[in-house]
């Protein structure tokens, strides 16, 4: 399915609760959305041909909190290597994508999608690959000096890098390492910021 066609279908579910859209599916609320418009839950990298479906929880109409975009762990060594924003797999993740709130004052309503893209949101890609590459710089310096790698904020602070990680079978983190090198204890993941969130609202 493309964006587009979902974003259409996604409208048409704008001010409904999840739970009278979706009684089957157990999963998360982006996960109801996506079986309710008809697309299938799996590993593949984006939920469309050409975009990504991003679903963001909203309190008395603004988002409360960050909105995750991917895991970092398997692209370290692209890092080592000095990895740009527009080389990036977190650029094809949100060079376009459906941003849709879910407004949890009450009950879970699904709001109004909204499409983001280079070519709607240009002066904002700009800041977002600046941050990308400021982020990526300093990943990259962690690596080489063999430091433990911290929370990163890009300075327009509309990207970030955080923990994000739940414990394995035996209740412990697992740690991200690059050439045997343990740079930190456990999985981290980029983040818009609620500031960029904002922005496009």
């Amino acid at each position: 399915m493309y964006l587009e066609e979902g974003y259409l279908k996604i409208q048409e579910l704008s001010g409904k609760k999840i739970s009278n859209i979706d009684l089957i599916n157990k999963g998360s609320d982006g996960q109801k959305i996506m079986s309710a418009i008809g697309l299938k839950n799996d590993s593949r990298p984006l939920d469309f041909f050409d975009g990504d479906l991003k679903t963001n929880k909203h309190i008395n109409g603004k988002p409360a909190e960050t909105l995750w975009i991917s895991q970092l762990q398997k692209n370290l060594p692209e890092f080592q290597k000095g990895l740009v924003f527009k080389n990036s797999w977190i650029y094809s993740k949100i060079k376009q994508f459906i941003y849709l709130p879910i407004d949890k004052t009450n009950d879970h309503i699904i709001g109004n999608p909204k499409i983001v893209s280079e070519n709607l949101f240009p002066e904002l890609y700009k800041k977002l690959e600046v941050d990308f590459n400021f982020i990526s710089l300093e990943i990259k310096n962690c690596i080489l000096n063999k430091e433990i790698l911290h929370t990163i904020n890009g300075p327009n602070k509309y990207l970030q890098i955080r923990t994000k990680a739940g414990k394995n079978k035996y209740g412990q983190y697992t740690p991200m390492k690059i050439d045997g090198f343990e740079i930190k204890d456990k999985y981290m993941a980029f983040y818009f910021k609620k500031e960029f969130l904002y922005e496009i609202n």
